[in-house]
Order: structure tokens, then sequence, then C-alpha cells
């Protein structure tokens, strides 16, 4: 296990301790349990030598980057953008759904069982109450027992609930086809994996296929998916890992700044917005846990005494994702670091 190193000279705020005392009593309970279990689904039961378990997850571009900005009209530092225009990472974000970390469980799985250039299958069922292997064992969720008798509702109901909550709101963001009728039994058994582009590309979605070698895209490391990172990190820590891994629209990719060294990316408050629609508020909080998390390492630039970033177009944090980070098992490394940071 690695040595926790936290800075502790701004420490936290009021607001940060609740968050982490929240997350804390989620993760000692049953969704750390839960999020254990989704990881060794799918890595013991689907895993096999292949493009996931050798170079990583695969993520075509436009699902962190857009092509075409937001018009400067309709963003501000002060409110995020609208999801209607965001990519489609940050669209289907939530504090409490589960959306995102169902489609990138898709993504793997899809990766797992397909070579690439293959259009992916997936051939297991929402939930089932067999032996048999369904969604509802590869997504963490916090869905506990309650009740008793008639009145008890079982664990894979609510996982079923809240995983066709997720696929409704992947269907709006045209990252899923649901070939079931609204409000119909059976609506979400069968569901198709879309590209990652979404909502961006006109007329009929397209089918996702695994991407090739010659394709846009990035990849996660494969200890995101392996040691259940996916699972136990927040959204919004999700799509800042995913923008980072993007590295598209910034100061490294444009070369403006020499002062860039190998693997570090800079990003521009205006490419953070209107590219990649991902707030000031929780970029911030983001970077900050998972530099503690060991994910990530920042190198800060020309702060002032009080902490605060100057202005300047090129006077940006560095951010350099560090894979062996990610070789760590997840939900141990996250409760260590939370409980360290809050003094348990």
């Amino acid at each position: 296990m690695k040595e926790i190193d936290l800075d502790r000279s701004r420490g936290l705020s009021a607001k940060e301790t609740r968050t982490f005392e929240a997350r804390r009593s989620r993760l000692y309970g049953q969704f750390g349990q839960s999020a254990t279990n989704a990881t060794d689904a799918l890595v013991d039961h689907f895993g096999a030598p292949g493009l996931l378990l050798t170079e990583g997850l695969r993520v075509r571009t436009p699902f962190s980057y857009l092509e075409k900005p937001i018009s400067e009209e309709d963003v501000s530092d002060r409110t995020a953008p609208k999801r209607a225009f965001r990519p489609p990472a940050t669209m289907i974000l939530s504090s409490k759904g589960a959306a995102l970390r169902m489609y990138l469980t898709a993504l793997a799985y899809a990766q797992l069982r397909n070579r690439p250039g293959r259009r992916a299958v997936l051939d297991i069922p929402l939930t089932t109450f067999s032996r048999e292997w369904g969604w509802s064992d590869l997504v963490a969720t916090s869905a506990v027992q309650t009740g008793i008798g008639k009145s008890s509702s079982a664990i894979r109901d609510k996982k079923a609930r809240t995983l066709a909550t997720a696929l409704d709101t992947l269907e709006e963001a045209k990252l899923v086809h649901l070939p079931g009728t609204p409000g119909k039994r059976g609506r979400y058994e069968g569901f198709s994996l879309l590209d990652e582009s979404g909502w961006q590309r006109g007329g009929d979605p397209l089918p996702y296929v695994v991407p090739q070698k010659n394709e846009d895209y990035f990849t996660l490391p494969v200890g995101f998916i392996t040691q259940g990172w996916l699972h136990v990190l927040e959204d919004s820590e999700i799509v800042l890992l995913l923008a980072i891994a993007c590295r598209r629209g910034t100061l490294a990719a444009i070369g403006e700044d020499p002062d860039i060294l190998p693997g570090e990316v800079a990003i521009p408050a205006d490419v953070r917005l209107r590219r990649y629609g991902i707030h000031r508020d929780p970029f911030s909080a983001a970077r900050k846990t998972l530099e503690w998390f060991g994910l990530l390492k920042v190198r800060e630039i020309d702060r002032h005494g009080d902490g605060r970033a100057q202005d300047s177009a090129t006077k940006l944090h560095r951010i350099s994702l560090l894979p062996e980070g990610f070789e760590s098992p997840a939900l141990q490394s996250v409760r260590e670091t939370i409980d360290h940071q809050l003094g348990f």
C-alpha cells in the first residue's frame, strides 16, 4: 500500500469535511461491498487476456471533448454549462446516479469480449434471480435489503431500478438504444451500446464498435477497471481523469508554453468549460482529491501566498496521470486516504 502524503497547508473546509464524512460512511457500508463485488465479477468472471487487460480502457475522444465548443454566450465560470450543450461524459454525470459508471462498465465489458473493429454484443440480462450474471452484478450501488415478509424489497430489485434510471439517462444522451416500449415490462433488457459521440452526431446514432488503432481515442490505465477505481470515484473525479487522459485542447497539445514536462497537461479555463463542459468548482475539488488518492500529480505554477492561482493564460497547474496509482486497490486506498484526512 502506498504511503499517504497529504497537503494539509490549506486543510479541509467545513463543507469538504461533511462531504468526506458522508463518503466515508458510504464506502464502509453496502456501497463499498458492492464496489468490491462488481470489480471481482467483471475481472474474474468475464476477464481474459485481451485489449482491455493489456492496454487499458479505450475511450473515443468525442465522449469527453467537443470538437465544436459551447458558445461563449452559454458558459460562465459561475455556473456549469447546460447539460444539453456538454459532451456526453459531463452530460450524464450525477452525484447520486450510475449512468456514467454504467456506460464505462459497458465499454469495459465490450472490450473484454470483443476484438477491435467488432460491434459489441451485450449478452447478459439487466438483473437475474438465478445463478446467471447480469448488469446488476457489474455496477456498484448502495442498495440494501429493507422490510420483512411481503414488504421486503430485494437488493436486486433496487439495483434494477437504479440501472433502469441510468439507462434512461444514457438513452437521452444517445449512448444506448433501448428496444422496449416506455412503461412496458422488459423495456431495458437487451439494450444496445452506441458510439461515444452520443448526441453530437446528426442522423441515426452509430452502434458501438471497439476502437481500432487508427481511430481517435485515448486510454485509461488498466487498473481503473481491474482495481475498482471506476466504482469508488465520484463522477466529477472520473470526468477529470477522462479530460487529463484525453489531452485535447491543452497547452501541451498546442505548444503555447515551454514549461510543460513530458506527460503533463495544462487545461485553459475556456477549454475546460467550452470543450469538456467542466465547471471550475468540481474541477478544483476533483483535482485535489485525485492528487490525494495518488492518481494525479499536480505541479502548481506561481500561486499567491493565500493559495490562489495567478491570473494568466499560461500560469496553469501542470497535471499528469500517475499510472502506478491505479495499481493499488481502489476501495482500500480511498478509505485510508479519507480516514487519514479526517483524523481517524
